[in-house]
C-alpha cells in the first residue's frame, strides 16, 4: 500500500510541463519504474524463496 501511495505521489513529476519538464519527466520515469520493479520483485520473490525454503526444509526432516 505504502508502495502505490509513493508512485502515484510521484505521478506529477511524470506528467510535468512547463520550465524543466524533461529532467522532471526522466527522475519521474526512473522513481516509478524502479518501485513498481521492486514491488513486483518483492511479492513474487518473497514468497517464492519462503516456498522453497519450507521444502527443502521438509526434504531434510526424517521419516517418522
Amino acid at each position: 500500500m505504502t508502495s502505490f501511495a509513493f508512485i502515484l505521489g510521484s505521478a506529477p513529476l511524470w506528467i510535468a510541463s512547463g520550465a524543466g519538464a524533461e529532467a522532471r519527466r526522466i527522475l519521474g520515469t526512473v522513481v516509478i519504474v524502479g518501485m513498481l520493479a521492486a514491488t513486483m520483485y518483492r511479492h513474487f520473490h518473497y514468497p517464492l524463496t519462503f516456498y522453497l525454503v519450507e521444502k527443502f526444509y521438509d526434504a531434510l526432516q526424517p521419516e517418522a
